[in-house]
């Protein structure tokens, strides 16, 4: 997805490629020749046919997607837009759109895997047409606005966007409350009885046993595994031009507060942000050799765009960014 370089003329992509399309038919093919062997297993009820007829299904929806998911691409120039859809296998289906078919136009903010941002169109037949998201999270005042002038239409409403460039300071995460600190402490009370009440028990009782050391010793493990977890997706950033404001929940359950300026920023970079391939985190290095990682963000695009707008605000030198 990605936005013509010309103010006269804004493009929004949706689909697959080539590629990602052959990567998934990939992964179907291998899915149903693994799975065809197992259905033998089925007309004995075995488990392994019921897990095999299970792949083969999922295979087929993956090969499907490949196959059938179609590419949308609006261009919007002045006075018009041009809709072309299009099917791997199939024919480029287009639909001109003339300003005057226009009854309006509103900006829609959808939140699933990641926050997306698309317009929708509704014409004077009655129709309603949702374009692809647009491309860059932090630009979408500035995308939504000249679509508007372009089609000579009045400004729709923009929707809440923390992240937008044209924000006085963009925000990353959520902001640390009360209720949220509240949380964390009865969690950590929570814990502290839970591990502490048979270790009690036992040891009072005379039954405490190698195992139940062993047991206890792995409970405490996973509980400040857990805490720190919390501890690390806790944070919350506010970015400004030439400084960024770093809040976060502290182990003890209060609130740490820290700031960076321009001149103390090293590098900035992006990172994996867990299991999740499409979690993602942004990395900022500091002279003094500590890292400072921000909240989770979902699409590389959009930490892409992230990143770029924070090193925007941060005056870094190009080299500076991985």
């Amino acid at each position: 997805m990605d936005t013509a370089a010309s103010e006269n003329e804004v493009r929004l992509r949706k689909g697959t490629s080539l590629n990602e399309r052959l990567v998934l038919a990939g992964i179907a093919a291998i899915l149903c020749l693994i799975a065809l062997p197992g259905l033998a297993h089925l007309a004995n009820d075995q488990w392994l046919g019921i897990a095999a007829l299970f792949a083969l299904l999922f295979g087929c929806l993956l090969l499907s997607a490949a196959l059938f998911d179609r590419n949308v691409v609006w261009i919007i120039t002045s006075g018009e837009i041009l809709i072309g859809e299009q099917r791997p296998f199939g024919k480029l289906h287009r639909r001109l759109i003339r300003d005057d078919e226009i009854a309006g136009m509103r900006l829609r903010k959808s939140i699933g895997k990641s926050v997306e941002f698309a317009l929708v169109v509704e014409t004077e037949s009655g129709d309603t047409l949702t374009s692809p998201p647009l491309p860059d999270v932090t630009q979408v005042q500035k995308t939504t606005l000249q679509v508007a002038w372009l089609l000579q239409l009045p400004a729709p409403e923009l929707a809440e966007n923390p992240l937008d460039a044209a924000n006085p300071r963009i925000r990353l995460g959520k902001p640390i409350s009360s209720k949220r600190i509240r949380a964390y402490r009865a969690l950590v009370v929570l814990f502290a009885c839970s591990l502490s009440l048979p270790f009690v028990y036992a040891l009072w009782s005379g039954k405490l046993s190698t195992l139940g050391i062993a047991v206890w010793s792995l409970g405490a493990i996973m509980a400040f595994v857990l805490i720190r977890h919390l501890y690390r997706t806790s944070a919350f950033w506010i970015v400004r031009d030439g400084a960024i404001r770093f809040e976060r929940l502290s182990l003890k359950g209060t609130i740490e507060t820290d700031t960076v300026s321009d001149d103390d920023v090293e590098r900035i970079d992006i990172e994996s942000g867990g299991r999740r391939g499409s979690h993602y985190v942004i990395a900022i290095r500091l002279r003094t050799g500590r890292k400072i990682r921000s909240p989770v963000l979902v699409g590389k695009e959009q930490t892409r765009a992230v990143r770029a707008e924070i090193a925007r605000r941060l005056a870094l030198n190009p080299s500076d960014v991985g």
